[in-house]
C-alpha cells in the first residue's frame, strides 16, 4: 500500500524534476511568508519553483502526491487500506478471527461439560463387584479343603477362559490381528463366555476406544484417573460423556458381520449362566462328588474374580510400572509379570505402538506368551491364518525415534561408545575440545 510521506521530514526539492511534490507543511528552519492566498495545507510548486496556493474549492479535492495524481477518494481508500490487493488479507483476518472464536466456544463447552460431569456410583454394579471379591476370598479359604481334582479344574477353566479373552476378544475381535475359521471362532466364543466379561462385541468396542483415545477422557479406563479407577473403579462408576459419545462412532461393521460374535452378544445372559456359572460349578460336583456349596464359591466366585483381576492388571499395572522401549510418550509399559499372569498381554508399550501384531510383543517365548503359542498351533492346524506382525526394521525405527532407550540395552552395540573416564581414547572429538577449553 502506498503511504503518505513523513510530512515533518525536510524535503529536498528539485524545481525541475519534483514539480508536483506535496509540501503541505513548512520547511523546518524557514519563515514562510503570510500571503493572502495562504495554502492552508494544499500547496505545490509552479514551474518556476515558486510556492503557489490552490483553494479547496478550485482543487476539486485533488492532491498532487509524489508525482501521482490522486483524488481525495483515492487517498481515503489508501489510508483505510481498502485497496483490492489487500482484500485477501482482510478476508483471511476475518476467517482467522472466526476460527479463533469457534475454538474459544469449543473450549468453553468442554470446560462446561467437565464441570457438569460428576461420576456417580452405579450401586448394582458396585454390589456385584463386592459380592464377587468377598466371595473370592471365601473361595480361597475353601480351596484348602477341596479335593485335588477341584484345584486342577480351577486351573483348566482359568486357562480356557483366559484364551477366550486373549486370543478371542482381544487379538481376534478387538484388533483383527489374525483370521480365525468358523470352528475356531465358535471355540473362542465359548471360552470367552466362561470368562463372563460381558459379550465379545461390547468388550471389543470399549477396547478399540481405549486404544484410539488412550489416556484421555474418552478412554473407558483412563489410567490418568488413578490405579483404582483403571483397575476396577470404571466398572461401577458412570462413564465420562466422551466415552459414551465415542462408542457411537467407532467402526464395528466387521464384528456386526460376524455371525458367531453377534450370536454370543444376542444370547449373552443365558450363555453366561450356562458357561460361567453352571458348567464350572456342576462338573466337580457331578464327576468327583465335590461339595456343591464349596464348588460354587471356588469355581465361580474365586475363578471369576481371578481372571477379572488378571485381565485388569493390563489396564492398571501395565500402564504404570515398567519400561517404555518403543514410545516414552505414552503411559503403557512393558510388564513381564503381567505377561506371565495374563498369557502374554503384559508387553503393553509394544502393543499400544503396534496393536495389529498378533503376538502383542517383540520378545518373550511361549512361556511368557501362551496366547501366541495357541494361535501358532491353530495356524499349524489350519484353523487360523493371516497372522499380522511387524518387521524388525519397523520396530527399531520406532524404538530409536520414540523409545526411552531400554530397547537397545541388551544389543551388542549398546555400550560401544562407553568410556572409562578422562584420557580414554574413545572420548568423542567434540567432547575433547570442550574439555581442553575447560582446562584453559
Amino acid at each position: 500500500m502506498v503511504g503518505l510521506p513523513n510530512l515533518r521530514r525536510p524535503l529536498i526539492v528539485n524545481p525541475i524534476t519534483d514539480l508536483d511534490m506535496c509540501l503541505s507543511s513548512p520547511i523546518p528552519g524557514q519563515t514562510q511568508p503570510q500571503a493572502v492566498g495562504h495554502c492552508n495545507g494544499s500547496c505545490s510548486l509552479d514551474r518556476n519553483g515558486n510556492r503557489s496556493t490552490t483553494s479547496a474549492a478550485t482543487s476539486e479535492g485533488e492532491l498532487k502526491h509524489r508525482g501521482k495524481h490522486t483524488t481525495t477518494t483515492d487517498l481515503d481508500d489508501d489510508n483505510l487500506g481498502y485497496k483490492e490487493e489487500n482484500a485477501v488479507y482482510k478476508e483471511s483476518a476475518i476467517e482467522k478471527a472466526k476460527l479463533q472464536q469457534e475454538e474459544e466456544q469449543k473450549l468453553k463447552k468442554d470446560e462446561e461439560e467437565e464441570e457438569e460431569y460428576r461420576p456417580q456410583i452405579r450401586w448394582p454394579d458396585l454390589g456385584a463387584q463386592t459380592f464377587l471379591h468377598v466371595g473370592a476370598l471365601y473361595g480361597v479359604y475353601l480351596l484348602f479343603y477341596a479335593k485335588f481334582y477341584t484345584f486342577l479344574w480351577v486351573v483348566v477353566t482359568v486357562w480356557v477362559s483366559g484364551i477366550g479373552i486373549t486370543a478371542g476378544a482381544h487379538r481376534l475381535w478387538s484388533h483383527k490381528s489374525y483370521t480365525a475359521s468358523l470352528p475356531l471362532r465358535i471355540l473362542l466364543a465359548f471360552a470367552f463366555s466362561i470368562a463372563g466379561q460381558r459379550d465379545a462385541y461390547t468388550w471389543a468396542l470399549d477396547h478399540r476406544i481405549h486404544h484410539k483415545f488412550a489416556e484421555t477422557d474418552a478412554d473407558p479406563h483412563n489410567a490418568k484417573r488413578g490405579f483404582f479407577f483403571a483397575h476396577v473403579g470404571w466398572l461401577f462408576l458412570t462413564p465420562h460423556p466422551k466415552v459414551v459419545a465415542k462408542r457411537k462412532v467407532i467402526d464395528m461393521s466387521d464384528l456386526e458381520a460376524d455371525a458367531v460374535c453377534m450370536f454370543q452378544r444376542k444370547y449373552y445372559i443365558p450363555l453366561f449362566a450356562l458357561c460361567s456359572i453352571i458348567l464350572p460349578v456342576a462338573v466337580p460336583w457331578y464327576f468327583w462328588n465335590e461339595d456343591l456349596y464349596m464348588s460354587f464359591w471356588i469355581n465361580f466366585n474365586m475363578r471369576f474374580t481371578w481372571t477379572l483381576n488378571v485381565a485388569f492388571f493390563v489396564n492398571s499395572v501395565a500402564h504404570m510400572y515398567g519400561n517404555k522401549p518403543y514410545d516414552k510418550n505414552i503411559m503403557s509399559v512393558e510388564a513381564p509379570i503381567v505377561s506371565l499372569l495374563a498369557m502374554g498381554e503384559g508387553w503393553h508399550n509394544y502393543h499400544h505402538v503396534f496393536p495389529w501384531d498378533y503376538k502383542t510383543g517383540e520378545f518373550g517365548n511361549y512361556s511368557l506368551n501362551i496366547t501366541t503359542g495357541f494361535i501358532d498351533f491353530c495356524a499349524w492346524l489350519g484353523l487360523a491364518k493371516g497372522r499380522k506382525s511387524v518387521s524388525q526394521d519397523m520396530v527399531l525405527r520406532r524404538a530409536e525415534k520414540c523409545g526411552d532407550g531400554t530397547r537397545f540395552l541388551s544389543d551388542d552395540f549398546a555400550h560401544k561408545d562407553s568410556v572409562w573416564g578422562f584420557g580414554d581414547k574413545d572420548i568423542p572429538c567434540e567432547d575433547l575440545v570442550e574439555l581442553a577449553k575447560m582446562q584453559n
